[in-house]
């Protein structure tokens, strides 16, 4: 028989975080938790017993396994059709790299968080022959009331990927009302293919685009390819938002160059 066991107001906010960003590696629940590893160990350890998070115990990349909702309950408590995912190499780092950004921005702030699930959900399917809208890696409100939407980018595009990226990113901030585009950059080769292509895409309706260092809002000082670069078990893979198909201190802050 399961044990009864009550969950606080500060696990269903992280469990909530968990269900909308897909999963975290078990440090990254700790952080949200606010507890020791070993705490959150035990925490998790209760989810899975009631069934609120997978018992698969999956370590895409070298660190610690990743927690991840069951199917049931991001539909409970997000509210979305969804379908079961498990986190991959290839799609571990951005998925990790994209929640460190929004707890950078927003903390576990519940509302002002708009995730690239949310945003597929509200897409919907697409019909055969049609090509599907871009989806941002989220969208945020700054503590000023501006809604920006959110790019996290860790590997470079070719030039032409990256203006058609850029492009579709404007149009779809534009047709959302957003009052900003900001991309997050691994490095400065990566920011400059993104400045280019931003600058080709100045003509595109859509509001303007902001380029800065992702070590900026995680508040990092170095920026490397080793696994530790970024923040405490992020380890930078090929992959990102594309993958995900079918599977405060910077709050606010208008930084990074402007290129459009």
């Amino acid at each position: 028989m399961m044990t009864a066991f009550r969950i606080g107001p500060r696990q269903m906010t992280v469990l909530t975080i968990l269900a909308f960003m897909y999963g975290a590696p078990l440090d990254a629940v700790a952080q949200m938790l606010g507890v020791r590893m070993s705490s959150a160990y035990r925490h998790v350890a209760k989810w899975r017993e009631a069934k609120l998070i997978s018992s698969l115990k999956v370590r895409p990349v070298p660190g610690p396994t990743w927690v991840f909702p069951t199917r049931s309950a991001i539909e409970g408590l997000t509210g979305l059709s969804t379908q079961f995912w498990t986190p991959t190499p290839k799609m571990a780092a951005h998925v990790r790299a994209v929640l460190d950004v929004r707890l950078a921005l927003v903390g576990l702030d519940l509302d002002r968080w708009i995730s690239e699930r949310e945003l597929r959900a509200q897409v919907g399917p697409v019909k055969a022959g049609e090509s599907r809208p871009h989806i941002h890696d989220g969208r945020f409100y700054t503590s000023e009331g501006e809604f920006w939407a959110v790019e996290v980018e860790l590997t470079a595009k070719n030039a032409a990927a990256a203006r058609i990226a850029v492009a579709k990113a404007k149009q779809a901030a534009g047709k959302a009302d957003c009052d900003k585009v900001i991309y997050y950059c691994r490095n400065g080769e990566i920011s400059n293919v993104i400045k280019v292509a931003a600058r080709a895409a100045s003509g595109v309706d859509g509001p303007s685009v902001r380029v800065a260092a992702l070590a900026e809002v995680l508040g990092d000082t170095t920026t490397t390819s080793t696994a530790r670069s970024l923040r405490p078990g992020l380890s930078v893979i090929e992959g990102g938002a594309s993958d995900h198909i079918n599977q405060a201190a910077f709050v606010g802050r208008d930084t990074g160059e402007a290129v459009s």
